[in-house]
C-alpha cells in the first residue's frame, strides 16, 4: 500500500481516532519538554487546531487507515526563541515503521506547506537527531540548554 500524506485537517473520516492517537504518541515523547502538561491540554490543542485555519498545521502519514507518523508547522516551538516563525515540531513516526523514509517525507511535506504560506525560513529544535537534519538540507544554528534539556538549534532557508 502507498504512503500518503495530507493535512490532518482534511482527514475527515478519521480525524478523532488520528487525534487522540497522535496526542497520546507525542504527550508520552515529549512530556519531559512540558512537564505539567496532561493528555488532555494536548488532545484539547490538537482538536482546536483541526478546526481553524491558523496555525499549528498537524501534517500526517498513513498507510490506508493506519497512521504511522506525523509532523507539525507551528507559529512558537519554543517560548524563549518567540521571534523565530514558523517552526517544524513534533516530528514523530511510529517506532515500527522508523527506516523506511517517512520521516523524510514528512518534513519535505512540511518544509513545501510552509513555503506554499509564503514563509522565507523555518526552524525546529532537536535534543539528538542533529546529523538527520543536516543531511535533510537544515542547518545548525546553535546549541542551547531548553527546559532542562540539551538542544540543537536548526534552520532552513524557504527559496
Amino acid at each position: 500500500m502507498a504512503l500518503t500524506i495530507s493535512t490532518l485537517r482534511d482527514c475527515k473520516k478519521r480525524q478523532e481516532e488520528y487525534v487522540f492517537q497522535l496526542a497520546t504518541w507525542h504527550h508520552s515523547e515529549w512530556l519531559h519538554l512540558n512537564k505539567g502538561a496532561t493528555l488532555e491540554d494536548r488532545l484539547i490543542r490538537y482538536k482546536k487546531s483541526v478546526v481553524t485555519q491558523s496555525l499549528p498545521e498537524i501534517m500526517i502519514a498513513c498507510e490506508g487507515n493506519k497512521l504511522l507518523g506525523s509532523v507539525t508547522l507551528d507559529k512558537e516551538d519554543m517560548d524563549t526563541r518567540q521571534f523565530l516563525t514558523p517552526w517544524l515540531a513534533s516530528l514523530f513516526v511510529e517506532p515500527d515503521n522508523r527506516g523506511r523514509g517517512i520521516a523524510s517525507a514528512l518534513i519535505k511535506f512540511c518544509v513545501n506547506y510552509a513555503k506554499q504560506q509564503g514563509f522565507k525560513n523555518i526552524y525546529l529544535f532537536t535534543e539528538d537527531q542533529r546529523d538527520f537534519y543536516q543531511h535533510r538540507g537544515w542547518h545548525f544554528v546553535e546549541a542551547l540548554e531548553y527546559r532542562n534539556a540539551e538542544v540543537d538549534l536548526m534552520s532552513q532557508k524557504l527559496k
